[in-house]
């Protein structure tokens, strides 16, 4: 049986789950690649369009908690086909039935309750058919994929305006999770979970985690990263059109933009594993966190530079946030309590993604705040309020680490 062969083989167990989670998020960023055709067709002022980017994160934070937690009970394998199957549905819902903010909200719901039952269970499904000394690995290159996903996302959508209109593009894009659940349901063999080392009581107790100091550092740092980093991925394409200036293509310019933007995350995830399995992960948490806080006050005050100088900003501030990413989630994995792996990625992704609910939202605040200030300020004042999200995460990081080891 083939999924049995490739149980076997660790590289092809890893290929096909980095494989279901691009397939699985070919939606994630349609909102965002979309942004500048879906804010005037919906009415929608930058904090509304902030909110609806952040209502995403909301069906995420609702959802993930009791999909993640699950996976210490059931097979992950399932829940992961149950999340594919709701992010089909909620790009299905904005193909057909979307007209306004109202009517997007509960579908954008929909979809990130989807991600919560791809993207951490997805990790579950590895490291529980793995051996120890090959999930650092593994988790980089998982992480590294849903840098992947989100730029497949991003070409997909913008290529697809330009074809079939918003509405088509949605649908297009939920033709990936579906792919997603075949490839699992035909490639993934069955595994049951890690037996607990103490007495379970209902699925959604997390105090064994949140007892544990050092798996809560890296999860508040790892919150911080999150939410500057959607808040980026939010709102880059209308940041990029700015740039650029109006006309006709501009919106798919920039997405394409934005999908090599993502791209170059991959490597500085991969890469950023690498060094902190040599420098150690608390150092490369400590110089990613503050070089992104500076680089983000630097791409915010950048529009007035040749376009080619603010990709390039740009491309440089995507590396930097993504190079702790892999470091956070195998510390976090690495120190949850025995049996308690999936309770350890629920609380991960709860307070990870959690800040991604208000961060989008947040900018959009403040783009419309400092809109009198001019184009230039407003959007160097956004950046630095990403920037500045990051910068508390680690602040959070360092106290509760120096609070376990006095």
């Amino acid at each position: 049986m083939i999924a049995q062969a490739i149980a076997r083989r660790p590289p092809a167990l890893i290929a096909v789950m980095c494989l279901a989670e691009v397939l699985a998020m070919t939606g994630f960023a349609a909102y965002w690649s979309l942004l500048p055709v879906l804010q005037p067709e919906w009415h929608m002022s930058n904090a509304m369009a902030g909110w609806l980017s952040g209502a995403f994160f909301g069906g995420y934070v609702l959802a993930v908690p009791f999909l993640t937690a699950m996976t210490d009970r059931v097979d992950a394998r399932h829940v992961v086909i149950l999340g594919a199957l709701l992010s089909a549905g909620g790009l299905a819902g904005l193909a057909f039935l979307a007209t306004d903010f109202w009517s997007a909200l509960p579908w954008r719901v929909i979809a990130g309750a989807g991600l919560a039952g791809t993207y951490m269970p997805g990790l579950k499904v590895l490291t529980d058919r793995l051996p120890e000394a090959r999930q650092a690995r593994a988790v980089a290159f998982y992480t590294a994929s849903f840098s992947i996903g989100t730029a497949v996302s991003y070409a997909l959508a913008g290529g697809a305006l330009a074809w079939f209109g918003w509405r088509g593009a949605f649908l297009l894009t939920a033709a990936g999770p579906v792919l997603a659940v075949l490839a699992l349901a035909v490639l993934v063999a069955p595994r049951e979970p890690e037996a607990a080392a103490e007495e379970r009581r209902h699925v959604l107790d997390f105090r064994p985690v949140l007892r544990s100091r050092e798996t809560m550092g890296y999860v508040l740092a790892y919150a911080g990263h999150g939410a500057e980093l959607f808040a980026m991925r939010s709102w880059i394409v209308p940041f990029l059109v700015f740039c650029l200036g109006s006309g006709g293509t501009f919106e798919l310019d920039a997405t394409l933009f934005a999908t090599a933007i993502s791209l170059v995350a991959v490597v500085s995830s991969i890469g950023g594993a690498e060094l902190a399995l040599r420098i150690g992960r608390v150092r490369l948490i400590t110089w990613a966190m503050l070089t992104t806080f500076a680089i983000s006050v630097a791409v915010g005050f950048s529009s007035p530079l040749p376009f080619a100088a603010v990709v390039v900003l740009c491309l440089v501030y995507s590396a930097a946030i993504q190079t702790d990413s892999a470091a956070l989630t195998a510390g976090a994995v690495a120190a949850s309590p025995a049996g308690h792996r999936g309770a350890t990625l629920a609380v991960h992704s709860t307070l990870g993604f959690g800040g991604s609910l208000f961060a989008p939202a947040l900018v959009g605040v403040v783009l419309d705040l400092a809109a009198p200030l001019g184009g230039m300020t407003a959007w160097g004042l956004a950046f630095l309020a990403m920037g500045s999200m990051a910068l508390l995460g680690y602040v959070l990081f360092m106290l509760v680490r120096r609070r376990r080891t006095r």
